[in-house]
């Protein structure tokens, strides 16, 4: 729970955080809430409802809101993502990832990201004809540390967005350049309070909690 902010800390579950459907003159909008979006009706700030397009269901729309919103404020505002920077993405195939890898190669930047299978691979490859083989390590242990930085001969990247834990955390944090940016989407480290170690700051990076 100290991971969740505010009110909602306390409750067992906050059911939902995205929905769709249509406004009160009919078109057809998806939304963010704070919580309790699982409802039969949702009162969304306007800044937080967008437009579906017309060639998107509302079921689709509905899977879009909070992953795009997490890895665009993760990445662009938190991580003020430049145009041809590097960029760690952990979970590729994941809602998250995929809108991640999305927003990075929109920018032009070179995208490292870790799956646990060929075909989560297969499948990001298909949807990112940009991605190569050396775009890919294994996310079932910390090899993609050695391949990362073997891949970039030894500088590492510019950001990294993570959501592993314990030692692929650490693992993570040490692929990051000189003047990094470590993005935490994950929560196990953060409430259960898990040192990172000072060091890491020698390189003159910084770490934001999402």
């Amino acid at each position: 729970p100290d991971a969740i902010p505010g009110k909602w800390a306390s409750r067992n579950c906050m059911l939902g955080m995205e929905s769709s459907g249509r406004d009160a003159s009919g078109k057809r909008v998806m939304g963010l809430v704070p919580a309790e979006g699982l409802a039969t009706s949702t009162l969304v700030p306007q800044s937080f409802l967008w437009d579906v397009p017309s060639n998107w269901t509302l079921e689709e729309a509905a899977s879009v809101p909070v992953v795009y919103s997490t890895a665009y404020y993760a990445l662009i505002v938190r991580g003020r993502m430049q145009p041809g920077e590097t960029v760690l993405i952990h979970s590729g195939s994941g809602g998250v990832g995929q809108a991640a890898i999305a927003i990075a190669l929109s920018l032009g930047c070179r995208v490292f990201t870790i799956v646990g299978s060929a075909e989560k691979r297969a499948y990001l490859q298909s949807r990112f004809p940009q991605l190569n083989e050396t775009s890919f390590a294994n996310s079932r242990d910390t090899s993609f540390e050695q391949h990362v930085l073997w891949h970039t001969a030894g500088k590492g990247v510019d950001l990294v967005l993570n959501s592993l834990a314990e030692e692929k955390l650490q693992a993570s944090v040490r692929c990051l350049a000189q003047h990094g940016r470590f993005l935490e989407i994950g929560k196990f480290d953060l409430s259960n309070n898990h040192p990172l170690g000072m060091a890491i700051f020698l390189g003159n990076v910084t770490g934001h909690g999402i």
